[in-house]
């Protein structure tokens, strides 16, 4: 089983997919504290403690996007890079993909909006995201699969 990986500064979601396609599992871990510190280490701890007993075998996980705000951007740098750090210290192969990459073989369109990779997960495996960010982890699971040399 594949995961996929889309992490901000407040959450990071995953969502687990099989040799057919099929969602197995959706995942997020998150926190509320105000403090982005204090968020980085929560869900961090989250994520460590459940990568020690998920059943994947590989990830894919969506490199940090540049925002214009360079704390929001430092922020999801340091969750995803937090993330990957788990991912090899728990022994799991992952690929990291760029957001236009993912997108663009995935969906068809490097540009796609949410409502594009919403409308896309949805007629895939159905109405089952009750978050965006559950749709994109899908995807990227999807990307992992087909698409990453690494995974």
């Amino acid at each position: 089983m594949i995961g996929g990986i889309d992490c901000s500064s407040k959450a990071v979601h995953l969502a687990i997919i099989d040799d057919e396609e099929a969602i197995v599992d959706l995942k997020k871990y998150g926190s509320k504290a105000k403090l982005a510190e204090a968020r980085f280490y929560e869900i961090l701890d989250q994520v460590y403690d459940d990568l020690s007993i998920i059943d994947i075998s590989a990830a894919a996980i969506e490199s940090a996007i540049y925002i214009q705000n360079a704390k929001a951007t430092i922020a999801i740098a340091s969750v995803v890079a937090g993330v990957k750090y788990g991912l090899h210290r728990g022994g799991i192969s992952f690929a990291a993909v760029d957001n236009n990459t993912w997108k663009r073989q995935v969906l068809g369109r490097g540009n796609a909006k949410k409502s594009d990779i919403m409308d896309f997960a949805v007629d895939l495996w159905g109405d089952r995201f009750p978050e965006q960010d559950y749709a994109d982890a899908a995807c990227i699971a999807l990307w992992g699969k087909r698409y990453a040399r690494e995974v």
